[in-house]
């Protein structure tokens, strides 16, 4: 059986975070200190960023994530509950 592709339907930063929300509410994010690139770059840059089918791009300081990666890596210390 083929994986599941990984559907979302938001994504977002903080300060300190990239967050994603799957179409099934499931809230899963990455530190940006855990990222060379996103660590050393401005708010703008961090801003800066599109969605693509896989994942996101930032492209002024060219790094990807990708979406599969966010979701396998997922456990609810990571999970973001919106109010």
């Amino acid at each position: 059986m083929e994986p599941q592709q990984i559907k979302v339907k938001k994504v977002w930063v903080d300060a300190e975070r990239v967050y994603a929300e799957s179409t099934n509410g499931i809230v899963a994010s990455y530190a940006f200190a855990d990222w060379p690139r996103l660590a050393a770059a401005t708010d703008e840059q961090r801003h800066d960023f599109y969605v693509s089918y896989g994942g996101i791009h930032w492209s002024q300081i060219d790094e990807d994530l990708c979406f599969e990666t966010m979701f396998e890596d997922y456990t609810p210390t990571n999970r973001v509950a919106e109010a």
